[in-house]
């Protein structure tokens, strides 16, 4: 079960990726010759106009294959004949389209569970929180110096800060105020605490009986869609504070995980949502599909070759100089550049079958 649910997660985001690239190309007069969902041989298909709409046998993924060439043809032009605002265009539209799904599937479980806030809703008496001034109503807005925006936010910048004192942001009556607090650590819990609760809204959907006793009270729809968009942000954020540690050497490239990784987690999650409902199984497999598919647009924005982001910087760089990178060059470039993320590719994989030993 892991391995398909894994194959349908990875198909729809690159289809949706490829959908991007796809949508935007026709907009440029692109001759786009197939768009097919899946590889390997074909299974069934149609064509109208000039693309074939097809579907292959292996669920690994789609792909949108644009001409190199259209001689002979006026209405229509190759992908090497756009502009380099319009190779942009294309290429950016991939990613663009990841994170439209990561929001679309982050606001659905938002609306389906507990919505996370970071609105204080109560202080603990004799708390940090209680000593440094904190007060309940306060609005949390940035964890030192760090806008927050969502409680995704504020876990993420509290988990990352090595200080055992924070610089604390709130809002209070329409004013900002700072208030630096340390965390007490609780016998009970085995942590340490801030000493302050942070309000939950509850499912504007509740298909899982979560508020049955409507204890909790729903948002507005609005703020349902604002905690999808500042959750897809989230996870940008964090997927590129990854790729910047891995750069930097501050975490080691065995810890990036490949497929058969991904496989094992998806795997490892859906038997412990499968114990709960059928629901819990599809949310959770609803926020692996965001996860990957921000983890996918972030990925191909970077400025590597043989990805969106290597073409993006081709392109900028003849929008920047006026002149035509050699297509020979190019294609070299990509070409390197596609082999050295294979063998990357491999020496993960690798290190996702140790680790399974």
């Amino acid at each position: 079960m892991s391995v398909i649910l894994t194959l349908l997660i990875f198909t729809v985001i690159v289809v949706i990726h490829e959908a991007g690239h796809f949508w935007v190309a026709k907009k440029c007069n692109v001759l786009v010759e197939e768009f097919s969902v899946g590889m390997g041989p074909k299974l069934c298909g149609f064509k109208k106009g000039d693309t074939e709409y097809n579907i292959r046998i292996l669920p690994l993924g789609g792909f949108c294959r644009m001409a190199d060439e259209a001689e002979d043809r006026d209405d229509v032009i190759s992908f090497n004949d756009t502009t380099p605002l319009q190779r942009i265009a294309i290429c950016f539209a991939g990613p663009v389209m990841n994170f439209i799904l990561a929001f679309a599937a982050m606001t659905i479980i938002g609306m389906c569970t507990y919505m996370m806030t970071t609105d204080i809703v109560a202080i603990s008496e004799n708390s940090a929180a209680a000593e440094a001034g904190i007060q309940a109503g306060d609005t949390i807005t940035a964890v030192n110096g760090h806008k927050v925006y969502s409680r995704s936010d504020f876990d993420f910048y509290t988990s990352q800060s090595t200080d055992d004192n924070y610089l604390i942001t709130v809002k209070r009556n329409g004013r900002n105020m700072d208030f630096n607090i340390s965390p007490r650590y609780d016998e009970k819990e085995k942590r340490s605490l801030f000493g302050f609760s942070l309000d939950i809204k509850a499912p504007y959907f509740d298909v899982m009986g979560l508020n049955k006793d409507r204890l909790l009270e729903k948002a507005s729809l609005v703020k349902y869609f604002s905690y999808g968009f500042f959750s897809m942000v989230s996870i940008v954020k964090m997927t590129a504070y990854a790729f910047v540690q891995l750069i930097t050497s501050k975490i080691a490239i065995t810890e990036m995980s490949g497929p058969i990784g991904i496989t094992s987690a998806v795997g490892e999650v859906y038997r412990e949502s499968a114990a709960l409902s059928k629901w819990a199984v599809i949310l959770s497999m609803l926020e692996l599909t965001a996860l990957l598919s921000a983890n996918l647009g972030v990925i191909n924005l970077m400025p590597l070759p043989a990805i969106d982001g290597g073409r993006i910087v081709i392109a900028f760089i003849e929008l920047i100089t006026r002149r035509t990178v050699p297509k020979n060059i190019e294609g070299l470039v990509h070409f390197i550049g596609f082999v050295l993320l294979m063998a990357l590719g491999i020496y993960i994989a690798y290190n996702d079958v140790l680790k399974l030993i």
